[in-house]
């Protein structure tokens, strides 16, 4: 299937002398399957064979975008569902725990799962969960593997930790020192499954510090893709360039092949370019009383909304088309955006890229993760006038947020960088430095022999 599909946006007699069985692993929410399509597409455009091993869940995303889909055994909605608690309190330890205790139980499955899926694969890439699946089958097997990310995780004078609070400046040692220690903590909770994982496969096991080193057990590179805009984070100096790059993000725009409900339309027609306001994936232990908070927000502003439901962290309340609110499941970011005045979300980072490239500004309420990170990150290029606190929101601090992102520094900022972001072409940059690094054509980086050829 994924021979079939050529987009539009890459030149389809590019071929490479050898083309290649490609396996990305990611496992995850929607958002960290959607970026995915788009370099699968990026790759199939190139001559190359792609399949995206993902949970079940995201096969009709894999299969519409024109590639190969292999199952995997997880549900990640599932498990935030049961983490609602934790969420809500910001608990990023216990919320930490639960998803090792989870990955205990769905590793053994994946070994089999993963190793069926691999089958005459020349390289493999794999991000977020994914990562030290991929990362350990490629070693098994003799194969390449690239690491790919959506948010910076290498320590960096420049850079501040992602935990536990990016806001506060400090000296570039501290900076490194704390980078390496959270870094050093999600090994912790990540050793244990990773450790099943890879008795399955009667590989070795991982030092106490993690699996951070620049080669791996068999002497090859880790390569790494951090798929952002270099306007949001520019690659920092102390990168080695050789084995990272900063991409650009990849978007998996759907505007041409979505139709949008009627009562939308008319809704966007009947008055100025309303608000964004959406959380995607994200769940919360009380979604009636956040989307109860949300409501007086904007009514406070007497601003016009279009408000995504997602998975759940706010309720359809359909029917108040005269207060200037309009609910929605949801709509494609790429073809959505461009009809909004502002975006109030998670901090995703596929929402961050896209609401960045529509020149959208920005108000983050983050739940977990890096998007505490994005939101402070926006708050220092200008594109978002505060940071939030979900625990600590009130209607009165959002609606005074909303407020101050419609201030013209911020819409100016926000207008300046769509373009940017748009020039960047990641998927383009991607496919290049994979190139560049030898892993895209006849050249064999991993030096894998003839034994761990038939090994695998």
């Amino acid at each position: 299937m994924a021979s079939l599909f050529v987009p539009t946006c890459l030149p389809p007699d590019i071929v490479p002398s050898q083309p290649m069985k490609i396996v990305i692993f990611t496992i995850g929410t929607q958002g960290d399957g959607r970026p995915f399509v788009a370099l699968g597409q990026g790759l199939v455009a190139h001559g190359h064979d792609v399949c995206i091993v993902t949970s079940e869940r995201h096969k009709s995303l894999i299969l519409g975008g024109g590639l190969s889909f292999a199952p995997i055994a997880s549900d990640f909605a599932d498990l935030m569902a049961q983490e609602h608690a934790a969420m809500d309190k910001g608990n990023q330890l216990r919320i930490g725990r639960q998803m090792s205790r989870a990955l205990c139980d769905w590793t053994p499955l994946w070994v089999n799962q993963a190793l069926e899926a691999t089958k005459d694969a020349d390289l493999i890439i794999g991000s977020g969960s994914g990562t030290a699946l991929g990362a350990s089958i490629a070693e098994k097997r003799g194969l390449p593997f690239v690491q790919a990310q959506f948010m910076p995780m290498t320590p960096s004078r420049n850079v501040p930790p992602l935990w536990p609070n990016p806001r506060f400046r400090l000296p570039g040692v501290l900076n490194l020192a704390l980078t390496h220690c959270a870094r050093v903590l999600i090994w912790r909770f990540m050793s244990r499954p990773i450790a099943i994982m890879r008795r399955e496969l009667a590989l070795p096991p991982i030092a106490w510090a993690g699996p951070w080193s620049e080669k791996d057990a068999n002497g090859s590179r880790r390569y790494l893709l951090y798929a952002f805009s270099r306007h949001l984070q520019p690659q920092p100096p102390d990168w080695p360039k050789d084995r990272i790059t900063v991409t650009g993000n990849w978007f998996y725009d759907q505007k041409n092949d979505w139709v949008p409900p009627p009562a939308l339309e008319a809704f966007l027609a009947a008055g100025p370019k309303p608000l964004y306001v959406g959380f995607g994936s994200m769940m919360c232990g009380n979604p009636k009383a956040f989307t109860q908070l949300i409501l007086k927000a904007l009514r406070l502003t007497g601003r016009r909304a279009v408000i995504a439901t997602g998975w759940g962290a706010l309720k359809n309340q359909a029917g108040h088309e005269e207060d200037g609110l309009f609910f929605i499941d949801h709509a494609p970011h790429d073809w959505l955006f461009p009809r909004m005045s502002m975006a109030v979300h998670h901090g995703g980072a596929g929402t961050v890229a896209a609401a960045a490239r529509a020149g959208l500004p920005q108000i983050v309420i983050p739940f977990l993760a890096d998007q505490f990170y994005w939101s402070w990150r926006l708050h220092e290029i200008g594109v978002s006038p505060t940071i939030l606190s979900r625990k600590h929101l009130t209607p009165e601090t959002l609606a005074l947020a909303i407020g101050r992102a419609s201030a013209l520094r911020i819409t100016t900022a926000a207008h300046t960088l769509g373009p940017l972001i748009n020039a960047e072409h990641g998927i383009d940059r991607a496919i290049e430095t994979l190139s560049d690094w030898g892993l895209l054509g006849e050249k064999n980086p991993s030096g894998r022999s003839a034994e761990a050829e038939g090994a695998a």
